[in-house]
């Protein structure tokens, strides 16, 4: 049975998209919060796949 390579992939979050985060967590508004890190990290994580598929 072959072993797989697993791949890492380091997510760095830009000073703008921190702080939309901060001021998401000042309104205590859980459910946006997520939406909008899930949105983020589902872009880089799109564009490393594009990256590394070229």
């Amino acid at each position: 049975m072959p072993v797989e390579r697993i791949e890492k992939t380091l997510i760095l979050l830009e000073e703008a998209e921190v702080r939309q985060i901060l001021l998401l967590a000042r309104e205590n508004d859980p459910a946006r919060i997520f939406e909008f890190v899930t949105q983020v990290i589902a872009k880089k994580v799109e564009a490393a796949l594009r990256r590394r598929c070229k």
